[in-house]
């Protein structure tokens, strides 16, 4: 009798969900949400485009596991922040919808003279060490053109790999984001990158 109270009490605990879709670029979003936040989060799937996996079984408990929780705003939104193009793709598969806006890798991208970014001087050789690996800077002192870092998208969507594309005045850097190859490139100042293990790094491949 305690078996069965205990099966059948859990057979009626709601489920959590993942939010996840592109965004206007293209680029993948997902995140987890508990039970209790059933109602807002699927609300705010339909206010963003977004599609609502519902997390009822273990691969979509494994899926979940590897996501960043999400987070719900008063304005009826939610923080779904990037996510890796393979777990996208994972996510897509298990609700078993068709990815209509694949991914769109950018192979051998020629490298030209960077956009002009006020007047900061740029050293536009190719990014890259030694066999087209990504260099490891042991400091912050040692980033340069063709390191892979960590640089943050924005304050609420995390920290993600970056390749070091240029250098410009004032101890800044122009960055492009290694996941997302065809996004504008982004500029930081070496104070606000961070490093990856240099195992990480070398295990790394430009284009992977």
């Amino acid at each position: 009798m305690t078996l069965n109270i205990a099966i059948s009490t859990a057979a009626t605990i709601p489920h959590g969900l993942i939010l996840f879709g592109r965004d206007e670029r293209q680029r993948p979003h997902a995140s987890r949400f508990a039970a209790g936040e059933r109602a807002e989060a699927e609300r705010a799937a339909g206010l963003m485009g977004m599609h609502v996996l519902e997390i009822s079984d273990d691969t979509h408990h494994s899926l979940a596991a590897g996501l960043p929780q999400g987070r719900l705003f008063g304005s009826g939104k939610a923080f779904v922040p990037f996510v890796k193009a393979e777990m996208f793709e994972r996510l897509v598969a298990a609700a078993g919808l068709p990815d209509v806006a694949p991914r769109v890798r950018a192979a051998g991208k020629a490298a030209s003279a960077p956009p002009a970014s006020g007047g900061g001087a740029s050293d536009a050789a190719g990014a890259g060490g030694p066999g087209g690996r990504f260099k490891a800077p042991a400091d912050w002192p040692g980033i340069e053109r063709g390191c892979l870092v960590l640089a943050c998208a924005g304050p609420l969507e995390g920290w993600f790999e970056a390749i070091v594309m240029y250098t410009k005045a004032d101890d800044a850097f122009e960055l492009q984001w290694r996941d997302w190859p065809d996004d504008p490139l982004i500029t930081r100042h070496r104070s606000e990158l961070g490093l990856l293990p240099p195992g990480a790094v070398q295990s790394a491949k430009p284009g992977a």
